[in-house]
């Protein structure tokens, strides 16, 4: 990670994901407490207390009948406790988790719904969202897993702690000697793990890259067509691999020496040995000890001395959670800056839009668009045209205040954008985007985009948008008509859509919406030049009363619009009709006689 968090900060994402976890599931989480405590409890009362209790009573040829009441009470206390282990491990455990999950990643998607579209272009703001989405799950896991490494095992120190220092307090004097030394290698063997992790990163990330290339369908046509790429992404996918086991093999030497020195000799030799001296000194030589407080001893020391280092394990792990937790509060921290100044509702009806010299980058060092004025009166069809990274697109994104201008501003109804509430402005304006998509669900529902009302009525008007878009419902492929699954990743009898299928029915979206004012920004580049000339005829007779603005390089397609801009290195170079702008034998005569070639082919 690169946050290095304080101490205190660590403490404040774990009370943070504390607090998040027990208001959403305040049941689940005290159950989890509760049979983590208990399971180290039980695990003291079973193998530390009862055996000194059973020992004790043999040595000093006490009733046998208290080992059988002894054994009947542990007995049924194990049952107990198995029944309620089985309840929460296989049915409160599982939905609960699947309620934390859900709960801290809708939080996640709200937030990333109403964040600012700039963000994207961000690309700190765009690992941290990444980060959050794919960390929330893992994050929640590691959270739960610290309260029974932590916690729970912290009460079986205390309680093995307590229970030596009443029995054999001598036993401990071990522990303080030889424990510190033994976290140091855990600290040590820890930091080293954490450096090998860190320093795969990056060729893990290559790897998956390279796993992610041969099993997408994207690339499974490209891959088989040049067949070189395939062996340069096989090579780049062993080169990884390989520098994966090269660090491997670096830290893998120091581990195992650390895992020799701390688990073999200090645990194993030196402190196995240290114990069993002291104890025995104590009952052969000094005569302060029975065989049963001798064991008793023996187990405390090591149980005290293995929990202590999960603990230490735990507490580690719980600083690498805060750390992605650090990220997630981050982004769901971040405010949208495209706010509404006063929040009025958008007229009903058609009004004129305006841009008024604006100017715009996605980078404060490099504009996009540069003293970009025009105007667009209600039921006017006006066309943007121009070349690849003229400023088109970018200009449609700030008239739907997906971005705000860096200077100048946009004004509808004649009143500045800024003024109307978000969502409402949004809405009053239809769109369709060149890069739009479809989603793993009905033909309604993308058409829809929204929750479906189920009514005659609705599917009436979905039918006749796709019927507007020259969608063909009667193609045999939709055996259920607006209701066929599209795409096949989940429904094996799913539709997958040719390129201008697709954009048929990204068309049909707006049209169902019937708003007054539509932007289609190259909404029908997958189709050939005739279909697409026919579609924005029939488009402009569709919405021959609302206010139309087509974005396109196919000059053929919008020579009929009432006004024509063309752009250039993020300016408005030229404005007229298609015969004026020829008159004027400018850019976009050249444009058009570049173009001609084609319309000629194609009749139009």
């Amino acid at each position: 990670m690169k946050e290095m968090l304080t101490w205190r900060q660590v403490l404040a994402q774990q009370w943070y994901l504390t607090k998040f976890c027990f208001k959403k599931a305040p049941g689940v989480m005290a159950f989890h407490l509760f049979e983590s405590i208990k399971l180290q409890v039980s695990i003291f009362m079973e193998f530390t207390w009862t055996v000194n209790y059973v020992l004790t009573v043999a040595e000093e040829g006490g009733d046998f009948k208290k080992i059988l009441w002894c054994m009947g009470i542990l007995m049924a206390a194990i049952a107990f406790s198995t029944v309620t282990f089985a309840i929460y491990k296989h049915y409160v455990f599982p939905r609960g988790k699947q309620v934390l999950y859900q709960a801290l990643r809708m939080e996640i998607y709200e937030k990333a719904k109403d964040i600012d579209l700039s963000c994207y272009d961000d690309k700190d703001f765009y690992e941290t969202f990444i980060l959050a989405t794919e960390e929330t799950d893992r994050c929640m896991d590691r959270y739960l897993v610290f309260e029974e490494s932590v916690i729970a095992r912290l009460v079986g120190v205390l309680c093995s702690v307590f229970y030596c220092a009443y029995i054999n307090p001598a036993a401990l004097l071990v522990l303080i000697v030889i424990l510190p030394l033994e976290l140091l290698c855990v600290v040590q063997e820890n930091k080293k793990t954490v450096a090998a992790r860190m320093e795969r990163v990056t060729h893990e990330q290559k790897r998956e890259y390279g796993n992610r290339v041969f099993y997408l369908s994207d690339y499974a046509g490209e891959l088989r067509l040049y067949p070189q790429m395939k062996d340069k992404c096989r090579t780049d996918y062993a080169n990884a691999n390989n520098q994966i086991e090269s660090v491997n093999k670096k830290y893998g030497k120091q581990l195992f020496a650390y895992g020799l020195f701390h688990d073999v000799l200090l645990s194993r030799v030196v402190k196995e040995g240290a114990v069993w001296t002291v104890l025995l000194y104590q009952m052969l030589v000094l005569g302060v000890v029975s065989g049963a407080q001798l064991i008793t001893s023996r187990n405390c020391v090591l149980r005290i001395s293995a929990n202590v280092k999960i603990i230490v394990g735990g507490l580690r792990s719980m600083a690498e959670n805060a750390a992605y937790v650090y990220r997630i509060r981050e982004f769901l921290q971040m405010e949208s800056t495209i706010v509404s100044n006063r929040n009025d509702v958008v007229p009903e009806g058609s009004g004129s839009l305006s841009v008024e010299h604006v100017d715009f980058g996605y980078l404060a060092d490099k504009q996009v668009l540069k003293d970009v004025t025009l105007t667009v009166e209600p039921g006017q069809k006006i066309a943007l045209v121009g070349y690849n990274g003229s400023g088109k697109t970018t200009l449609v994104k700030l008239l739907l205040r997906l971005y705000d201008p860096l200077s100048g501003r946009i004004c509808y109804h004649g009143k500045d954008i800024r003024d109307y509430q978000v969502m409402d402005y949004r809405r009053s304006i239809g769109s369709v985007f060149q890069d739009f998509k479809i989603y793993a669900a009905t033909l309604k529902e993308n058409v829809l985009m929204d929750v479906e009302a189920g009514s005659r009525d609705e599917n009436y008007e979905v039918e006749k948008a796709l019927y507007d878009a020259h969608f063909t419902l009667e193609d045999n492929r939709l055996s259920y008509q607006v209701e066929t699954p599209l795409t096949t990743e989940f429904e094996k009898d799913g539709v997958n859509l040719s390129g201008g299928e697709a954009q048929k029915v990204a068309i049909a979206r707006t049209l169902y919406r019937k708003q007054d004012m539509i932007i289609m920004d190259e909404p029908s580049s997958a189709l050939d030049p005739l279909a697409e000339y026919r579609l924005n005829q029939e488009l402009n007779e569709i919405a021959r009363d609302k206010t139309v603005i087509f974005i396109s390089h196919r000059l053929s397609t919008v020579r009929d619009a009432d006004c024509i801009y063309m752009m250039e290195k993020g300016r408005i170079v030229e404005a007229g009709t298609h015969d004026q702008l020829l008159r004027a034998n400018g850019k976009y005569a050249a444009m058009w006689r570049i173009q001609a070639g084609l319309y000629a082919d194609t009749g139009v």
